[in-house]
């Protein structure tokens, strides 16, 4: 009759086969957990990629604001640079990917943004009034408040025309000669009085470079930056940017390279395929612009890029300031 118990060997077995199925648990437990991982941080650098695309929206839809009516001519808006005579306001260069505008929302004052309606007294009403509601401008668009002591404005009239390229409102003293106008805060900076010179002090430019990448950019990508005005240096707006494009809308809703009369144009398209996350161990099949969207197709030439993921931007900006 046998003893009661386990053999060596038999325990041996037992602590063998209990550690095999422990060691495929661990693994298991521990490549969903990475995976998870791995999927949440994907998702917030995506969420964190679209949140930067929607400051450079929202920077793009000031385009044209407080520029005054004799400036806002485009020829074709195809010139890598403004000038004094075609393209005196916007312009986009497909063969340096650069965007060229101007806004008054652009310098870098704090107060840069702020406009009003001089009314009958002289006093500056950052609010509108019509037969439903009253709407304050300062909240209702660019959401700036203007500065509370005295500061140096342009005035436009209400066609948009230039009457004054700088005065300066006192909050305290209000002058009526200056009423039945709009005025817009430009601080320090110098708006000319002759249309055919560009306000470099309102020109902003966006463009791509591949200076100071950070280490886990893809190959072949570019940091979108941005410059204001001719005496500032470019900043990085967003790095990792493989591509940036911009075309016109016209009012009829079709999409455009170039565009040879304002009345047509109502808004921009902006185009971007923005890097999401380092590089992965499996290729994948990068997403592309949709076909009937008006952006220019991508070629992923580079088969290096199949192992990155790729945010791919495609957004209608109005352009609210033109008219």
């Amino acid at each position: 009759m046998r003893n009661k118990g386990y053999t060596i060997f038999e325990l041996l077995v037992v602590i063998a086969l209990s550690l095999i199925v422990g060691a495929a648990f661990y693994t298991f437990y521990n490549t969903v957990i990475k995976e998870n991982i791995s999927k949440s941080t994907i998702a917030k650098q995506e969420q964190d990629s679209f949140i930067l695309a929607n400051e450079v929206v929202k920077d793009l839809s000031t385009i044209g604001f407080g520029v005054d009516a004799d400036r806002l001519i485009i020829k074709d808006g195809t010139a890598c640079d403004l000038d004094g005579t075609n393209n005196r306001f916007l312009t986009y260069c497909s063969s340096q990917k650069q965007l060229a505008y101007l806004s008054l929302a652009g310098s870098e004052d704090q107060y840069a943004g702020c406009w009003g309606f001089i009314d009958r007294t002289g006093k500056l009403n950052t609010y509108i009034v019509n037969d439903n509601n009253t709407i304050p401008l300062s909240y209702s668009y660019l959401n700036k408040q203007c500065p509370p002591n005295a500061g140096k404005y342009i005035r436009l009239n209400t066609s948009k025309k230039l009457l004054e390229n700088a005065f300066t409102y006192d909050p305290n003293n209000p002058d009526p000669s200056k009423r039945n106008s709009y005025a817009f805060y430009i601080g320090k900076n110098t708006y000319p009085n002759d249309p055919k010179i560009i306000p470099s002090d309102f020109k902003v430019i966006y463009s791509l470079d591949d200076k100071n990448l950070p280490r886990e950019c893809a190959p072949g990508t570019y940091n979108l930056q941005k410059t204001i005005g001719t005496s500032s240096l470019p900043s990085p707006v967003i790095s990792c940017v493989l591509d940036f494009q911009v075309k016109y809308v016209k009012t009829d809703n079709t999409v455009s390279t170039s565009i040879t009369n304002l009345n047509e144009l109502s808004a921009i398209k902006l185009c971007m395929i923005v890097q999401v996350g380092g590089r992965q161990s499996v290729p994948d099949n990068p997403h592309n612009y949709s076909q009937a969207g008006g952006c220019d197709q991508f070629n992923y030439s580079n088969n290096d890029w199949r192992y990155y993921r790729w945010a791919v931007i495609e957004q209608v900006i109005p352009l609210m300031n033109i008219r």
